[in-house]
């Protein structure tokens, strides 16, 4: 007689929240890669506006391109955390929040703390945490469900 090994692959339906929280992730992060890609290719224009009608920051344009390149590196490393969320995969939240806290930080260094800013990200790295935990419990439970399920056929 053969000994044969099936091998079995779960599929486990990506849970709501993570779902949900994914798609705002993608919004947001995409947004703003958007936004700092622009501020990198019209980096003296940008900066020029800053400096006349706002002076909020003391910009010139070369800090306002590092600014933007830097955001943009940030922001766009998000963007691939939060589609590696979408896989359920754990190196995806590593990512992203990593690039949270990294823009957090830059922006502490560039313009001070901005509480709001702060808040949302804390926010989100938190919920996104919330939102893995569970699709990996869930992820845990399908695998002893179709083992049991297996043992029980054979």
């Amino acid at each position: 007689m053969e000994n044969s090994e099936t091998k079995m692959t779960v599929v486990v339906k990506r849970p709501f929240f993570l779902t949900f929280l994914c798609l705002i992730g993608y919004t947001y992060t995409a947004l703003f890669s958007l936004f700092f890609l622009l501020g990198v290719l019209y980096s003296s224009g940008i900066s020029g506006i800053l400096d006349k009608y706002l002076q909020i920051y003391d910009f010139t344009r070369l800090n306002f391109f590092l600014f933007a390149t830097i955001g943009f590196a940030v922001f766009f490393s998000s963007f691939v955390g939060v589609l590696l969320m979408w896989k359920m995969q754990w190196l995806g939240y590593y990512i992203y929040t990593t690039a949270a806290l990294a823009f957090i930080g830059l922006e502490v260094a560039i313009a001070g703390f901005f509480l709001p800013d702060f808040t949302v990200h804390i926010i989100l790295i938190l919920l996104f945490l919330i939102a893995m935990l569970f699709a990996g419990r869930k992820k845990k439970t399908a695998g002893k469900r179709a083992l049991a399920d297996q043992e029980v056929t054979v």
